[in-house]
């Protein structure tokens, strides 16, 4: 005869639930008086209970699998409203299964929380790697708007242009393939084995209800009907069910989530591991930082660096208003004095009636002024910031603050036809 494996499989557990056939059988043609009688008895009394068990622990997993199967809602019966107003007893509290219930509601919360943290950090590089592909851009526009730039600076920059774009266009998807495959993926999957212990407790719930009724029934001396009886009974091995299984359910979900954890490392040593060789790469070729250990040293190294570019910048004349001004007045009049600042910024010495002398305009008047005149342009004054004016020879314009308030040697002035207006050096106007 032949046996396939599921039948063959199947014979152990089957075999227990003859035993206590076979030992009751033996027990009925022994005498009492033989020895082994008593044995028989007490072997016949285990075997009864682990057929008990058996069954008791089949007929749970038959009702948990009809209740996972069943899609359909239940209507619940009135016996919540009863007791909410105080007309039936208090309904059931299984202390020890509310306790799991808590940690099986904080682990799905904590599994969302952590998939929402991922994304966030997934963002956040992303979003680091557009603002780098940005400054790089800048920085190349900028470069090779400059003639004068050499070409070893604009190397470093195409490369740091070069490795920026990298980051953003091709590994920043690399990136996001590996968290989606390796990462969501299984959160996912994890998830998704919350969904049946998750129908099993939302029935416990409903058959508590009938559990409550029939309590109270029997408190008043009622009995309650057959159908009622079984779906009372029913909480009672859903709910034992559950506090049996939902501990060894915990330790399962607990390795799995370990697993995701490893996932989720590999992927952010990869990140690692490219950001520090694309970094130390650049730095390598550039920098020539080689006896530099520690980002702590590059940025000390930099601002060394930065400290002696202070004295350049400042020789830079378009920054400097007054060194603006002064490099732009004629060497004629500079070397007349025309413009000499005294110990005080608001003492500005006038040009003489000399340097009028070519024009046809009498030489400026020195007495008391009012907070609003008029002056003469006496030479061109041409710049390209916006707070300024730029003015040609011979306008007129119309002054709008006093001759002598300290404004460092500037006048804030306005066209007589009110179209244009800004700061420009006093000594290039003559008060009319």
């Amino acid at each position: 005869m032949s046996w396939d494996l599921g039948s063959l499989m199947i014979k152990p557990v089957q075999r227990v639930l003859k035993y206590p056939l076979l030992l009751r059988e033996l027990l009925s043609v022994t005498s009492p008086t033989h020895h082994d009688h008593d044995d028989l008895l007490a072997a016949l009394k285990e075997m009864e209970e682990v057929a008990d068990n058996i069954n008791e622990i089949k007929r749970r997993k038959d009702i948990v699998e009809k209740i996972v199967g069943d899609k359909k809602k239940t209507e619940i019966s009135a016996q919540q409203f009863k007791q909410a107003t105080g007309l039936a007893i208090e309904p059931t509290h299984d202390l020890l299964f509310e306790s799991m219930h808590a940690q099986f509601e904080e682990q799905q919360e904590d599994i969302r929380q952590f998939a929402r943290d991922i994304q966030g950090w997934v963002r956040h590089v992303k979003v680091s790697f557009e603002h780098m592909q940005q400054l790089s851009g800048s920085m190349k526009s900028l470069y090779n708007s400059w003639g004068g730039v050499r070409v070893k600076s604009l190397h470093s920059v195409d490369d740091f242009n070069r490795m920026s774009n990298y980051l953003f266009n091709i590994f920043s998807r690399e990136l996001d393939n590996d968290v989606r495959s390796f990462v969501y993926s299984h959160i996912d999957e994890l998830l998704r084995v919350y969904e049946n212990p998750n129908q099993v407790i939302h029935k416990r719930s409903l058959k508590m209800i009938d559990y409550d009724r029939v309590r109270d029934m029997k408190s008043k001396g009622d009995i309650p009907d057959k159908s009622l009886q079984e779906s009372a009974d029913a909480y009672v091995s859903i709910n034992a069910q559950l506090v049996e299984e939902l501990p060894q359910f915990f330790l399962l979900t607990s390795k799995y989530f370990d697993i995701i954890l490893k996932e989720w490392t590999t992927v952010q040593v990869k990140y690692f591991n490219i950001m520090k060789k694309e970094t130390q790469n650049l730095i390598q070729r550039h920098l020539d930082l080689s006896s530099i250990s520690s980002y702590e040293q590059i940025i000390s190294h930099n601002q060394h660096q930065l400290q002696k570019l202070e004295p350049l910048i400042n020789d830079i004349t378009i920054i400097n208003k007054r060194k603006s001004y002064q490099n732009s007045l004629p060497s004629s009049l500079s070397s007349q004095g025309f413009y000499s600042l005294a110990e005080s910024d608001n003492d500005v010495t006038p040009p003489t009636s000399s340097v009028y002398s070519h024009l046809s305009v009498p030489p400026p008047d020195t007495r008391s002024s009012s907070h609003e005149f008029k002056c003469v342009v006496l030479y061109d004054f041409e710049t390209h910031e916006e707070d300024m004016l730029n003015v040609k020879r011979g306008t007129l314009l119309r002054i709008n603050q006093d001759e002598y308030d300290p404004n460092d040697g500037w006048w804030y002035a306005t066209t007589v036809d009110d179209t244009q207006s800004g700061l420009i050096p006093i000594s290039y106007c003559r008060r009319l």
